[in-house]
């Protein structure tokens, strides 16, 4: 979800209607998903990056904006007939312990509404990051006395505790990098750039994304 803040700027706007600007693109997005399945071809379980730990740099009225943007959207999803029409289970990964506790009630709630869907997953990452996911993992194994091995790691990785297949694509809005997005589970994950802003996205735009993961050939890494 990158470039909520050069969207703004670029129209003379406070940051944080950027942000509104890319919860709303990224509800659309929810929609776009459902209402274009096809088959072997539609997505299972999607990820989008709300806010990473490096995000803890910003201004504070920025954060406390910011955070209040997800409690509302949380609040949303929670209760959304669309999500639970769908059957849409829904996790916010990523560090909570520098997060508020009224959002962190508000995650609390959207989690348990969903907690036992099975048809579809969708995560939202807040205060992720992938260099600390993998020192997370590494103290985890040590904790347990074991020996810290690539198996190790993969079997304390966020997709394994998710209960989710290591990720086959990553779509990339406005830059061409993927900034430690679940860096251990993409090793063999395709890459998709769009010359885009976040807010900009389009349905079309996700039906290409469609178009261009059907003609990959996941291998994963094979």
């Amino acid at each position: 979800m990158d470039g909520n803040r050069r969207w703004a700027r670029n129209l003379g706007l406070p940051v944080l209607v950027g942000h509104a600007q890319g919860a709303y693109t990224a509800a659309q997005l929810r929609k776009w998903w459902m209402t274009s399945l096809n088959g072997e071809h539609s997505p299972v379980a999607m990820t989008v990056w709300a806010f990473s730990s490096e995000n803890y740099k910003r201004s504070v009225d920025e954060i406390h904006g910011l955070f209040l943007i997800l409690i509302a959207e949380f609040n949303d999803m929670a209760y959304c007939p669309f999500i639970h029409y769908f059957n849409i289970r829904v996790r916010i990964v990523g560090t909570r312990d520098r997060l508020p506790a009224s959002l962190i009630s508000s995650i609390e709630i959207l989690e348990h509404s969903t907690q036992h869907y099975t048809r579809f997953y969708y995560q939202v990452a807040v205060g992720y990051g992938g260099r600390s996911e993998i020192v997370e993992a590494v103290n985890e194994i040590a904790s347990e006395g074991k020996t810290i091995t690539a198996h190790a790691i993969d079997k304390h990785s966020l997709c394994t505790k998710l209960g989710l297949p290591s990720v086959d694509f990553i779509v990339r809005t406005s830059e061409r990098r993927t900034s430690g997005f679940f860096l251990w589970d993409t090793q063999a994950a395709e890459l998709h750039f769009i010359d885009k802003l976040w807010p900009q996205l389009t349905k079309v735009d996700w039906i290409n994304c469609l178009l261009e993961f059907s003609r990959r050939q996941i291998r994963g890494g094979a």
